[in-house]
């Protein structure tokens, strides 16, 4: 019933972008949580034209946190861009694609924008870093994420 729903999730967002400025929509399902060893990882050919990167994240209930460290990591043909960022999942600006039903929760963070690359594949890598307070590990199975998407659009230049 799960695997339906997410299907239907998925389909409804790709039929709601609508237009021409989706270059990539991609999820990663998690069946047990994010597992610290486990990168997410995307490839898509990259287009000529400067684009915007998106996380997406859909996490339930059962998610620990308020926040969530992201190791991101964007390889293109000459190109490496490695960060890590802290995503304030309860205060991030809602787009399209975030958004709470009773126990899902959609959130949406741009990670890059108006990036270009040359017409090559790019690889992205996603793995999270979040630890509990009192250790210097990361939490190795991080409980109540059920996918990690990403979303590449051509850039616009106007305020996201």
């Amino acid at each position: 019933m799960k695997k339906l729903l997410y299907k239907f999730l998925i389909l409804t967002l790709l039929i709601s972008c609508g237009g021409d400025d989706s270059i990539f929509l991609d999820y990663k399902n998690m069946t047990n949580g994010w597992e610290y060893e486990n990168p997410v990882e995307f490839s898509f050919d990259s287009p000529s034209e400067a684009v915007n990167i998106y996380i997406l994240l859909r996490t339930d209930k059962s998610y620990p946190f308020s926040n969530i460290f992201i190791k991101s990591q964007i390889v293109s043909e000459n190109n490496q861009i490695v960060d890590t960022i802290e995503l304030d999942l309860k205060q991030e600006k809602r787009t399209l694609f975030s958004g709470n039903s009773l126990s899902l929760n959609n959130h949406s963070f741009i990670i890059a924008k108006n990036i270009s690359f040359k017409k090559s594949k790019v690889t992205v890598k996603f793995n999270h870093a979040n630890r509990f307070l009192d250790s210097v590990d990361a939490v190795k199975n991080l409980d109540g994420i059920l996918s990690v998407g990403l979303l590449v659009d051509n850039y616009q230049n106007e305020e996201l």
